[in-house]
């Protein structure tokens, strides 16, 4: 290499590194493919992606489930064949509501994106789970998948298989009673009667809503969620039961999971009424009641429609009263 060579080499290098230019193997590399995509298109590609991961999670519980109906019903191979493929089914199904909540997701954390920004910002995202704590179990619960039971079990394995799932979910429920009522008696330290007053309580508490349970929760188990159980219950059964310090004992512990109870007692409660309402109208629907005319002011009106719906019409007005109405249905035709 001739020294005019050199020279100019090691200037050109200098020259680089002066004006802080990157060397070509510094510079940032992107495909052809990722520059042309919009951002609708990036935006499906990620959701794809992470619908693949997803679909993968749920097909692997299913194989699980379907390897647990293979030993305990001695399936043969035809059998396992056509639980596979009602398998791919439930799964596919129960991805229905995740693409919805994932393509509402992205599309809501990336608005105003240009395509050069939007790929950082989804990869920054990583997985999300949309679907609760057991989505991956999901497909279990599909109608398709337990019409496939019913159509390729014989109908002495469909007995054998439920009753080994009922099994199951009622030794669950024992276990989690168990562990609630030995934490309410350690925590508000309960006499034996108190014991066997609450214990009917936690049973039927963790029958009714034990799913619900799981679903909000997942799996994990700790003492308050399990003292909670008793909240199923109203306040003056509760009080009923316990002392006043023992009562504000167990509100304070579990004052994180109230929102939940009083959500179920209210369900509760207006399931309740509205069987009483059909009960008391000989369990037939009421007609609509129609009201017209005028309240006048400070009067008061109470109309039950056992069920049924109220109509109001034009005219009917209402002028400082206070009107009270119960009815499945309320119109306003105008």
């Amino acid at each position: 290499m001739s020294d005019l060579l050199r020279i100019s080499l090691v200037l050109l290098f200098a020259a680089s590194a002066v004006t802080g230019q990157d060397s070509p193997q510094d510079v940032p590399v992107h495909s052809p493919g990722d520059l042309q995509l919009s951002v609708d298109e990036q935006i499906s590609r990620h959701v794809r992606k992470q619908a693949d991961e997803e679909r993968s999670k749920r097909m692997d519980f299913m194989g699980f489930v379907i390897d647990d109906i293979v030993r305990l019903c001695n399936l043969d191979e035809s059998q396992k064949e056509r639980l596979v493929l009602a398998a791919k089914g439930a799964s596919k199904r129960s991805m229905e509501r995740w693409h919805e909540q994932a393509e509402r997701y992205f599309r809501q954390r990336v608005t105003g994106s240009d395509e050069e920004t939007v790929s950082e910002l989804l990869q920054n995202m990583g997985s999300v789970n949309f679907g609760g704590r057991n989505s991956d179990r999901e497909g279990e619960t599909e109608a398709v998948w337990k019409d496939s039971l019913k159509d390729v079990l014989s109908k002495e394995q469909l007995v054998k298989y439920n009753k080994v799932l009922a099994d199951r979910a009622q030794a669950r429920i024992d276990a989690f009673s168990e562990m609630a009522i030995a934490s309410l008696d350690n925590y508000l330290r309960l006499t034996p009667d108190q014991k066997g007053r609450m214990a009917p309580i936690i049973k039927s508490s963790a029958n009714e809503y034990l799913d619900d349970i799981h679903r909000y929760w997942g799996e994990y188990v700790e003492k308050n969620m399990l003292m909670s159980l008793a909240n199923a219950a109203d306040e003056k059964t509760l009080r009923d039961i316990l002392s006043s310090k023992q009562y504000d004992r167990l509100q304070s512990a579990t004052s994180n999971l109230e929102h939940f109870w009083e959500q179920r007692r209210r369900l509760k409660r207006a399931k309740a009424e509205a069987a009483e309402r059909k009960k008391d109208n000989g369990g037939q629907k009421a007609e609509a009641i129609k009201i017209g005319g005028q309240i006048k002011a400070g009067g008061r009106v109470v109309i039950k429609a056992g069920g049924g719906a109220v109509r109001i019409q034009p005219g009917a007005i209402f002028r400082g009263g206070d009107i009270e109405i119960e009815a499945n249905e309320i119109h306003i035709e105008e």
